[in-house]
Order: structure tokens, then C-alpha cells, then sequence
């Protein structure tokens, strides 16, 4: 089964917000062996979306479309889909009970904009909504199921799991498609490609290709065919990616580099410290993200300026003075400090030009010095990190976090 995916607004198209639907509905059809053909996004015109239901009507099986069903005079879809259909819109009986229901249980009227939400094509089938007002619609166009959900990510995700894949489940051919992500930092991708070529040859099954973000790089394994023949393809070459990357990989999915902290220090049953510079408590807020972690994190201190270095960690004033605030000495001298206030089995800083100014020929912008101090001692380390002032930030975060992995690792 051939399928096509439509993601739906004028925000989208313009770039105001990030289409992550297209990726989440293609993977979700794919664990059914429903094949993604094509991804369009699509502008807030009625013409636009009706020549892209024909299009996918001509040459798919099932067709996904997120977005437009709102109460607002853009949210056009139900009008593209009717026009590509050849019927009248006619409210549904089951779209009213489910508005009024919805208007009834939070004390409000049904509005005359909501009303337009009652509204399907003649022939259409509505897929009740939890979540929100707008009610979803399956319909056919040519040869293609289609299945008209609403664009909030909320709402989306629950009418996806609940009434689009119950409806396409079993109508495949008994196939599916799986992917298996590996999750690594600290390596160059070449350096992964060159480790992994053998993996990564066009045509190979499975087949494998990589993805960056602020120094993670994502080894994505992926495979079609009968459900237990691929996952034992994915799982042999999870295994082969992560004996050859060896302590570069921390974990596997979409779990963070915070995760795999976490993890660690729940196995250890072990403490910790911040301090923190130029991230701004970027690297505390990660791992405040990940639930049961006040079992271990103690303190995070944004020492950003100098004074508070001085005073809140007891920075030495004369080791700025002859350093300067991004230096190997004062990194070393907030992780003791910060270690020393808290009371914590370890702790780590972090100092650096997060830009876009403040940078010399010495200490360019990008230039972050990082310190661990634990019972066996300080260590401490440089990097030198591209991007802008947002990036270099989030990298810092992402180095800190693994110094710190690595570290509890060793223990």
C-alpha cells in the first residue's frame, strides 16, 4: 500500500512553525507496512488542497492529511476535500452531538464559528475527536482512503492512534517498516561513516544512514518486510553499530544524553553538582527534564558573572585576573566549588564565548572550557564549537552532559 502525506497551513508552509507531524503519521503508517510515497505541505488555499487530494487520489492507496479543520475562515480542508469529492458539505449529525456535548461540558454555547465544524462531505464517515472540537473525516477520493485529522499535535497524535491506524490495521500486505535508532556524541560523522561503510552501501537491507544535531549523531537502521525477519535485521546490526562505536553510544530511540545520566546515576546511586556559564543553566534544565532526577541533582548555580563566580562558588578573583573567566583554572575552580557548597559525589562546570561578540584571536567565539571534579580529582577540557550563539549553547550542554556520562562509566 501506497501512501501520501499532507501537512496543512500557511504557518507551516512559510516556516513560522516546524512540520513534525509528516514525520510522526510515516512512521506510524509504517509499523503497518503502509509504504510513505510522498510528504506535501501544503498552503491554506482551497484549489491548492483540492488538486493535492486528486494528485493522491490518482496514485495512492491511503492518504493522511493534518491540518484545517478549525472554526477559522483558513482552515479550508473540509471544502478541498468536498470539492475533490464532487458532493456538498452537509452537517453531520454526529459532528453536532459531539460539539454541543463538548460545548455543554465547559458551560459554553456552540459559537456560529464552531458550527462550521459540524460540517462533512455527503458520504463522508466523521472520526470522533477526544481531545478537541474538531471532529476528523474519512472519506475516498479516486482510489485512495482518506483520513482528515486536525493539525493540534495533541489532538493529532490521540485521532492517529485511535482511529486512523485501527481503520488502515490489517488491510496491508503483512509487512512493515521498522526503525531502529542508535544515538551517539562525541565522534566526527565521517569518522562514523568510515566506521560504518560496510553498513551504509546504497541497496543494502537494512539500510542505514546517519543524522547530526549539535554534535548527536543519530545511526538510523530501517527495514521492511515480515515483522520478525526485520527486527532480527535491525537487531544484529544495532549490535554490529554499537561494537564499533564503542563508548561513543548512550542509548538507543529518542532518549537524550540527560537520560542516559540519569540512568547512570540511578545505578550508582550517585550526586551531583552544576555550575554553569555561558549555558545558563541550559545543562540543569535537561536534566530537570527527566523524571526522578531531584534523587540526584543537588545544585545548579548560573554563575554568569564574574562576581558571582568569586562569591557564590568561591572562585579565587586573582585566577580570573590572570586567566580570564574562560580558562582551564577557573573551570576547575567552579566544579570544586560548586562540589564543595552542595556536598556532591561530583559536579560539573561549564565557562565559554557563547558570542556573537566577547571572542579574541586567543579565545575566539566557541571557545568553552569544561571541568569535572569528583573524589579522584579534577580534570578538565576544551573544545572549540561552531555555530551561532543558540548552538554553541546547546552544544556546550550536549558536551557537558557526556563528560559527565563518561565519566560515571569509569566508576
Amino acid at each position: 500500500m501506497r501512501a501520501v502525506i499532507l501537512s496543512i497551513g500557511t504557518e507551516l508552509v512559510r516556516g513560522l512553525h516546524l512540520d513534525t507531524h509528516a514525520r510522526h503519521v510515516a512512521r506510524a503508517l509504517g509499523t503497518l507496512g503502509v509504504e510513505v510515497v510522498r510528504h506535501e505541505t501544503l498552503d491554506d488555499d482551497t484549489q491548492t488542497i483540492v488538486d493535492a487530494f486528486c494528485r493522491a487520489g490518482a496514485d495512492a492507496d491511503v492518504l493522511v492529511a493534518t491540518g484545517g479543520l478549525g472554526p477559522t475562515q483558513d482552515d479550508c480542508t473540509r471544502h478541498a476535500l468536498a470539492q475533490a469529492m464532487d458532493v456538498p458539505l452537509e452537517e453531520h449529525p454526529e459532528a453536532v452531538a459531539h460539539l454541543q456535548a463538548w460545548a455543554e461540558a465547559r458551560g459554553r454555547p456552540v459559537s456560529a464559528a464552531n458550527r462550521v465544524q459540524t460540517l462533512v462531505p455527503r458520504g463522508a464517515d466523521v472520526l470522533p475527536n477526544p481531545v478537541g472540537t474538531a471532529v476528523g473525516i474519512a472519506a475516498r477520493v479516486g482510489k485512495a482512503r482518506v483520513f482528515c485529522i486536525p493539525g493540534v499535535p495533541a489532538e493529532m497524535r490521540v485521532m492517529l492512534e485511535g482511529e486512523v491506524l485501527p481503520r488502515l490495521r490489517g488491510t496491508g500486505p503483512g509487512r512493515v517498516t521498522l526503525v531502529r535508532t542508535v544515538r551517539t556524541f562525541g565522534l566526527r560523522e565521517s569518522e562514523v561513516a568510515e566506521t560504518l561503510a560496510d553498513l551504509m552501501v546504497p541497496g543494502r537491507r537494512p539500510q542505514v544512514g546517519t543524522a547530526v544535531h549539535a554534535g548527536i549523531i543519530d545511526i538510523h537502521i530501517h527495514a521492511s518486510g515480515e515483522e520478525g525477519e526485520v527486527r532480527g535485521l535491525l537487531n544484529a546490526d544495532a549490535a554490529t553499530v554499537r561494537e564499533r562505536l564503542g563508548p561513543a553510544v548512550f542509548g538507543e530511540g529518542g532518549a537524550g544524553l540527560e537520560n542516559a545520566v540519569a540512568a547512570l546515576l540511578d545505578e550508582r546511586g550517585a550526586t551531583i553538582a552544576l555550575a554553569e556559564s555561558c549555558t545558563g543553566g541550559l545543562v540543569s534544565a535537561k536534566l530537570v527534564g527527566v523524571p526522578g532526577i531531584s534523587a540526584h541533582l543537588l545544585e545548579a548555580v548560573v554563575a554568569y558573572a564574574n562576581v558571582s563566580k568569586v562569591e557564590t562558588l568561591g572562585v579565587p578573583p586573582e585566577l580570573i585576573e590572570a586567566h580570564g573567566a574562560v580558562s582551564e583554572p577557573v573551570a576547575r575552580a567552579m566544579a570544586e566549588g560548586v562540589r564543595r557548597r552542595a556536598g556532591a559525589d561530583v559536579a560539573v562546570a561549564v565557562t565559554g564565548i557563547a558570542g556573537p561578540g566577547g571572542g579574541t584571536p586567543e579565545k575566539p567565539v566557541g571557545t568553552v572550557w569544561f571541568a569535572l571534579a569528583d573524589a579522584a580529582g579534577t580534570v578538565a577540557a576544551r573544545e572549540h564549537l561552531l555555530g551561532d550563539r543558540g548552538l554553541i549553547r546547546e552544544r556546550a550542554a550536549c558536551h557537558a552532559l557526556d563528560i559527565l556520562r563518561r565519566r560515571l562509566v569509569e566508576c
